[in-house]
């Protein structure tokens, strides 16, 4: 299998959250300074909103990005064994991640939640735990993974036919979570659910899509090299 990620965007990326991180750290520091003194406690309130939001900005950029394994790491090893057919794109295309192949095309959306996760339909739920709590600064919010998938899969849609309006090609969207301490409950999802270990055996089994033409699977190929060759200048 072939990947290409974009390194330019990573190596931002993570420069951002440590910049964030370490703002985040020095604007709590003042403000619990400013508590000390009556006359500064307004500064106090002002610098706790200020430090805890721009930690929330740097856990995410660090976890994100700086962590390793990173998600596009992740489901390069999960789909490791695919012949140079596969290609995984990551933050290259409108979509994060983006696998194509002769079976078709594949956004998908990555998670690194923890815990009891149950979806049913499109409802999601997960279960508050003290670990959860403790990863409160370091792990966004679950929201809606399966709307994101789909929302992703229509962007990268909208995208291919602006530029290949005569190639047919439906974007499969996907839910993948990377860490092996999720532990899914998954009934009758809108949006397949997996977890990045079982991706390459539901891609060689239900979840194999319409073929793609040779053609159609070249260009789409050329059109993705090119913008992931843009995206990384």
């Amino acid at each position: 299998m072939r990947v290409t990620t974009n390194p330019k965007l990573i190596r931002r990326r993570g420069r951002l959250g440590m910049i964030a991180s370490l703002t985040g750290i020095i604007v709590l520091a003042a403000g619990m300074f400013a508590s000390l003194r009556q006359q500064y406690m307004w500064m106090s309130l002002v610098a706790l909103i200020l430090g805890f939001a721009l930690a929330q900005v740097g856990s995410y950029n660090l976890r994100r990005w700086s962590r390793s394994p990173r998600p596009d790491q992740v489901l390069e090893a999960g789909l490791k064994g695919f012949d140079d057919r596969y290609h995984l794109y990551s933050w290259t295309l409108p979509a994060p991640f983006v696998l194509l192949g002769p079976q078709g095309i594949y956004s998908v959306n990555t998670k690194d939640h923890t815990g009891k996760i149950s979806v049913t339909g499109s409802r999601w739920s997960t279960k508050a735990t003290l670990a959860r709590l403790l990863l409160l600064f370091g792990q966004e919010g679950l929201g809606n993974p399966s709307a994101e998938a789909q929302a992703q899969a229509a962007k990268l849609s909208d995208w291919i036919k602006a530029k290949l309006p005569n190639v047919s090609a439906a974007v499969q969207p996907l839910v993948v979570f990377i860490d092996e301490r999720a532990d899914l409950q998954i009934n009758e999802p809108t949006v397949p659910v997996l977890d990045a270990k079982a991706m390459k055996k539901w891609l060689r089994g239900g979840g194999k899509g319409d073929a793609l033409k040779p053609a159609d699977l070249k260009a789409l190929e050329a059109l993705f090299d090119e913008a992931a060759a843009k995206a990384a200048q």
